[in-house]
């Protein structure tokens, strides 16, 4: 998997600082040319399932859902060279947050303060989204920046508690797959996991009616269709062959 590295120097924003700074906004996705893979949340699921397979990975002690871009490592098959995104395939909000970020508020538990990202050409441009007025306030525009990151950052948190259910419920299971190019180049896939059909169909009512009220159990199938999405990211790759 791909490092989610696009942030290459993200700082703090303040009223007084950035009193009079503005932000342009992206004017493409080359920053995402070289990843393979990108996180996403399980609102992200029904969506995402329509254009990448959707996974699962182990990133230190947790899980965390990825959807695959690319076969090989540093390729994303969906933003060309100009840094367009495949056209009608869906953004993952990873991406569309981007140069913004939440960081957690160092001394003060459960609160996050706003950065961004200081190396985006489009940081204290001219022309661009103001963050603060003249007294110091936060613009509605940043407003609406910071509203789309909290959102995104409860969509993880809402993500976890899925992931932790379905490792509680055993639901889990190892997969691999070895995919061969028309030139011969081979490519491996390991430390995937995806959710074992047979194991959840063979839970019991009472946790599968907890994961259909929590809306979870929609994710999940969206989880498995998206598996199909194989077959054309290696047509896309050129005709790649699973072995």
């Amino acid at each position: 998997m791909a490092e989610q590295g696009i942030y290459k120097n993200p700082i703090f924003l303040n009223s007084v600082t950035h009193k009079s700074v503005k932000v342009a906004p992206i004017s493409g996705y080359q920053f995402a040319q070289d990843l393979n893979s990108v996180v996403i949340a399980g609102q992200e699921f029904l969506e995402s399932a329509k254009f990448y397979p959707i996974v699962f990975t182990k990133a230190q002690d947790d899980i965390i859902p990825v959807a695959l871009l690319g076969l090989r490592n540093n390729e994303n098959l969906f933003v060309d060279d100009k840094g367009s995104w495949k056209e009608g395939a869906y953004i993952p909000a990873f991406f569309r947050r981007y140069p913004f970020i939440l960081a957690s508020n160092v001394g003060q538990d459960g609160s996050f303060a706003v950065c961004v990202d200081s190396a985006y050409e489009g940081f204290g441009k001219k022309e661009g989204m103001p963050l603060f007025n003249d007294d110091g306030e936060m613009t509605n525009e940043f407003n609406r920046v910071i509203e789309f990151l909290k959102n995104y950052q409860a969509q993880h948190e809402n993500t976890r508690e899925m992931i932790s259910l379905l490792d509680e419920y055993k639901l889990f299971k190892d997969v691999s797959a070895n995919i061969t190019l028309p030139a011969g180049e081979k490519l491996g896939f390991a430390r995937l996991m995806m959710v074992d059909e047979m194991a959840l169909l063979n839970l019991d009512d009472e946790n599968v009616l907890n994961l259909f009220r929590k809306g979870y159990l929609a994710w999940i199938y969206a989880h498995l269709y998206s598996l199909s999405n194989f077959r054309p990211l290696m047509a896309m790759a050129g005709g790649a062959s699973v072995e």
